[in-house]
Parts: C-alpha cells; structure tokens; sequence
C-alpha cells in the first residue's frame, strides 16, 4: 500500500495557524481550484486555458455541517504516475516548479473531517487509468483505496471532495450562500479572471448553476494595471497592481488590497481606507463603488509562509508595498483623489479662519501644499493636532535662530549695542529686581508640587493663587501683579482675565460653571485683524491618580466640555466693574488642564482619544463636538519650561549657570 514519505504532517498541520475567517474556511477549495489551474496550464498552455481548460466548483451545502460537501474537478491530465508520485510526496519539488509549495492540499484537515480523491488519466499504452482514495493524515494507512466516489465529469482528469465541516468552522457554514461563494471565488482568482488565464469556470450551488468569469465580469469591472519597483532587502522587486472597481455592498464594502503568492490569495485582503482616505467612493450619481486591487510579483511568491496565510516580511517591508500600491490607486483613482484633497484643504481654511495662530504650523507652505502632504484619511481634529505641533516646533525654529544670531558678534554687536544704550541704569535695575521674582516663583512652584496639604490651602488653590489671585479679574489685578507668565508669557497680557469667577460676575448659583482661570482676548496674527478668543485653565492637585470617567469632581475633561458648553450658551463675560463682553458664537476656545500625567489620568485620557506629545511630556486633542482644543500639561513640564524660558536672564542677571 502506498504512503506518504518521511514528513510527520500531523505535527506540521499542528504548527500551521489558520484563522476561522469565511476566506480560511474555504482555503482548501481555492487550493483545489489552484492545483486544478496549475494542471490545466500544464496540459493546455496559457494561451489555450481559457478555451480548453474546464473546472468545476460543486457545494452541496446540507441542513448540517456533517452534510457539507464540495468538489473540485477540472479535465486535466488527472493522477498519472508521474503526478500520484508528488502527490504522495509532502513539499514536492514538482509542486515547486510550478509556483506552487506542495502543502496546499494539507490545509484541508484543518477544516474538514473527510478527503476524497478521484482520477482519471491516461496510462502508458492509452488507456483510461482510473485512482479512487481517501486521504487521511491523522489514519495508520493515509491512503485508503475505495471503490466509486465522485468521479470527474470529464474523460481525463481530477476531483477532490471535502466533507464534514470541523466544529471550528461551523459558524463560517452557516454563512454560505450563492453569492457570496461567488464573490469570494472571483476575489480568490482575480488574478487569472483579470489576465485572462482563467478556464472555464462552473460553480455548482445545490441544484443552480453559475459561470464564474460571467460572475466576474458583472461584478468586477477592471480599470488598469500598474507595474512599480520597490528595493527591498538591498534589490530591486517588480510588482503588478491590478486595479479593478465593484458596486459596495457585500463582501465588498470596503477598499481592499489583496495580495497574491503564485496567482493565490495570501491570507486576507488588507484594508486601505486609511490611505485611500474612504471606506468607499461615491459617483455624482450618488452610488458607491470599492477598489478591489490585486497584487502579485516575485517577492510575494518567494515570501508567502507554506500555509499562504501570511507573507513573511517584516512590517515596514509590508508598509512600502502597501504605500506603493495606494499610490497606484489613486493614480487610477485621480478624480476621487481630487475630491478628498479639495475637501481637506476647504476644512484647514476653515480651521485657519478660526485659529488664527495656527497658520505658523503651515512652515511657509500654501494650504494646498500642506494638505497634499497629509493622509487621504486626516480630518480636522488631524490637522488641528499637527498645525499645533508643527506651530511648537517653528517657534523652537525661530528660537534656535536667534540664539546662533545672539551667539554671533558679528550679526549681533551693533543691534545689541543700540538696545542697551537705550536703557537707562534705572530700567535695568527694575529689570533685574523681576528676574529675581520670577526665580524665587519658580522656586516657589516647585516646593509646591512636594508640599503636603496639612495647611489652610491645598496644593491645587496654592499653585492657583501663584498664579492669579481667585475671586479676582484683570480689572483688579494687573500684569505686573500675577505670575501667568509660568504658564505661557502670551496668557499674560490678554484683553480680559478672570479667576475663578461666574461668567455672570455675581455669586455663584445652581448650574453656574466656574472655570479656575478664564482668558478672553482680541487675537491679531501676523498684520492682519483676527477672531476673539477665549483660553480656560483648570488646576488639579499635584500627585492625583483618582481621575475616572464620566463622574462628578474625578473627570477633568468633562468639566471642560460642560465648562465650554456654558461658556458657548452664555456668549458673555462679566467683569467687576459690571462691563459686559460679549463672546460670539464661532469664538475659539482653549482648555489647559494643569495636572500631573498619572495612570488613571492617561487612562481617562485614552478614552477621550487623545495624542501624546512628541516629548510624551503632555497630551491634547481637538473636540469637534465641542468645538475646543484640549491640552494636558503636568506641573514638573509647566515648571521646567518656564525655567528655560527664563534661564537666559538667571545666566547673564544672576550669573547662574544652572549648576
């Protein structure tokens, strides 16, 4: 009796992953329907399959999973001596020559409980030649001899049969139908329906009959095909996209990249609606349609685990190639690209319109230079996060510019020379007396943060009385008399400031929203009369890790958001001395919170979605539905950020290195 030579298959089939997707569940047939292809090339020759070859897809779906059954038989040249010999060899080289691994028909026993095979083929002296087994790893004798089975419907060639859908695969049972058998075979043989190598085709579903390229062409419509060149590894591998458009709907609801190992599905379509910037297309009509792409090309086929599960590739590598192929969408795609850009550059405007002082992040670029740059799939909140840090980091540009232009005595001595002669002995005393202020708050600010809350005053409303005095506004207090300059200098000098006030200016009552700093001002950017403003600011104790979300008092966020919503239905700010200012409906608002960054209050953080920073030292967030951008800032950065914003003054007035 013949048996498989040498390979222990059962412990490689329990080493091999397969996941319980619908595409995994019918893995082996498209490895049949594969292997069918490969033999039919084989007899017939590319340039004939299409005319000549035949294969056939039979499901018998059944009331039960122990009911299902599907074959897979095609009219080549069948099981001859010279194909049963690799077919009874594990990882043939025959396979090999072919584009194949040789371990495809082994995926089987991890979905079905029965194979069957029956051949027919051509003996030497001519004559029919027939082979009928069951194929069983797991038993003594793996192949077993049987008498009928489902023979093939043509004089020469082979049929497989699986039966009996494993436990694992139950639910995927449950989901077959017409067509999405259908669909999922067209997805699997893109490749050959689109080039044209695919035989003729017939898919059998209980007592209905379908012709698979017919299917393909009412479905699939192709729009091009890309070549590109990618290094990896230090060579040069050539790629080909095929770019084709379906009606959205399913399986196809989502763009989808499928990638292709020796003209086989290689696991999964992986989505691209993050580089495409949508989950699907519309028509001026208003229909949907997705970009179904297949990509092949010798990489895959080298790089494709033995299973076709997976490519085995690191993640960068995998990231190129996906880049690549998105590009060559959206060349096809140029139209819809268009579209996205337009829509994007409108909503930065917009955004710019509202937030003046973000048009520094655009580092000299045009907005639409700046959005061509972005993701497909960036909305405003993206834009609002990047401007912000791209506005840090020109300032840090600018800064550093400066320094080396100080540093320089060439550039530097005449203008500072001019500077100093204009200050009087007086001024750069008073000068230096509030640098050593400014010191002696930083100091303060930092005992601060190690104090215990055993006094009259806790931390929080300490930090908060350094800062402005409470139940004050900048009527009554001026800017020579607060420390906002440890916050941000241009806090400092606003239109109007209010600490820890009611936006009515009265005392506070059931439902009034008291924010503990409130800044309003008139913004002028860059030569040009800008929009109102308003910054809120809110202190929490140093050292707070009891922050959860969505509850009174423990969810700084929130009380932003009810904070801004008051804000936006009030409109108006009163004062002291009783004047009103009006806050206008589209006004920008900014939140600070001051708080150290514990666990829970990163963790309530996640929850709002936020981004960290790029020194993972603060984190922020523009809220759409609230219409607020928020930041959070723990004291030790607040702290050392305003020590380095003055260390140049401790250095030259206080001869204080730092040391």
């Amino acid at each position: 009796m013949a048996q498989l030579l040498k390979p222990d298959m059962p412990a490689v089939l329990e080493r091999t992953h397969l996941a319980q997707t619908f595409d995994a569940f019918l893995m082996p047939v498209y490895e049949a329907g594969s292997n069918a292809i490969h033999a039919l090339l084989e007899r017939f020759g590319g340039s004939n399959i299409a005319v000549a070859g035949k294969l056939t897809f039979a499901f018998s779906i059944g009331t039960h999973p122990d009911e299902f059954a599907v074959t897979v038989s095609d009219n080549a040249d069948g099981l001859n001596d010279l194909n049963y010999r690799a077919f009874l060899t594990p990882f043939t080289g025959n396979k090999l020559k072919r584009g194949g691994k040789g371990f495809g028909r082994f995926v089987a026993f991890k979905v079905f409980e029965e194979t069957a095979y029956y051949s027919k083929a051509l003996s030497t002296d001519g004559a029919i030649e027939t082979r009928s087994f069951r194929f069983d790893v797991y038993a003594a004798e793996e192949i077993i001899d049987v008498e009928g089975g489902v023979a093939p419907e043509f004089e020469t060639g082979c049929a497989v049969t699986y039966r009996r859908v494993k436990a694992a695969y139950h639910r995927q049972w449950e989901a077959l139908a017409e067509q999405r058998i259908l669909d999922h075979l067209s997805s699997n043989f893109l490749t050959y329906l689109v080039d044209g190598r695919m035989p003729d085709t017939t898919v059998i579903v209980g007592d209905k009959e379908f012709d698979l390229r017919m299917h393909f062409t009412g479905v699939f419509r192709h729009e091009k095909t890309h070549t590109f060149s990618i290094e990896l590894r230090g060579e040069p591998c050539e790629f080909k996209c095929d770019v084709s458009r379906v009606e959205r709907g399913k399986p196809f609801a989502r763009h989808a990249l499928m990638f292709f190992a020796d003209n086989r599905l290689l696991g999964a379509g992986r989505s691209i609606e993050n580089k495409l910037g949508k989950p699907a297309f519309q028509r001026s009509d208003g229909t949907e349609y997705v970009v179904i792409a297949s990509l092949s090309g010798e990489f895959l086929d080298k790089h494709a685990n033995q299973a076709r599960t997976q490519l085995e590739a690191n993640e960068d590598e995998i990231l190129d190639i996906v880049d690549r192929a998105c590009q060559a969408i959206l060349a096809t795609e140029s139209e819809q690209h268009e579209i996205i850009k337009t829509t994007q550059r409108d909503e930065v405007i917009q955004l710019l319109s509202r937030h003046p002082l973000l048009r520094y992040g655009l580092s000299g670029n045009t907005v639409t230079e700046y959005v061509r740059s972005k993701p497909n799939n960036w909305r405003q909140e993206n834009f609002v996060s990047d401007l912000a840090i791209q506005r840090v980091r020109e300032e840090r540009r600018w800064s550093s510019y400066v320094q080396k232009t100080i540093a320089s005595k060439e550039l530097f001595a005449e203008r500072k020379s001019q500077l100093l002669r204009r200050v009087s002995d007086t001024y750069r005393d008073a000068l230096a007396e509030y640098i050593i202020h400014r010191k002696a708050v930083i100091e303060i600010a930092d005992q601060l943060r190690g104090a215990d809350d055993k006094g009259a005053m806790t931390r929080e409303d300490a930090f908060h009385q350094l800062m402005f005095p409470r139940l004050e506004d900048s009527v009554t207090t001026k800017y020579f008399q607060h420390n906002l300059w440890l916050l941000d200098e241009r806090l400092a000098f606003v239109s109007y400031i209010s600490s820890d006030r009611t936006l009515h200016g009265g005392r506070r009552q059931l439902g009034d929203k008291v924010t503990d700093v409130a800044f309003y001002d008139e913004c002028y950017v860059a030569g040009g009369q800008g929009n109102t403003s308003v910054v809120i600011v809110e202190f929490k104790r140093p050292g707070r890790d009891d922050y959860a979300f969505g509850r009174e008092g423990l969810d700084p966020i929130k009380q932003v958001h009810d904070t801004v919503e008051h804000i936006r239905e009030r409109r108006s700010f009163v004062t002291t001395e009783g004047k009103t200012i009006e806050i206008p409906t589209a006004t920008p608002i900014t939140s600070i919170i001051v708080a150290d960054l514990e666990p829970t209050l990163r963790s309530l953080a996640r929850r709002y979605d936020f981004s960290e920073t790029w020194d993972k030292t603060g984190l922020f967030k523009f809220h759409e539905e609230f219409d607020v951008f928020v930041e959070i800032i723990g004291f030790n950065k607040l702290i050392s950020d305003a020590e380095k914003r003055n260390a140049a003054f401790f250095q030259i007035l206080l001869n204080d290195l730092g040391n």
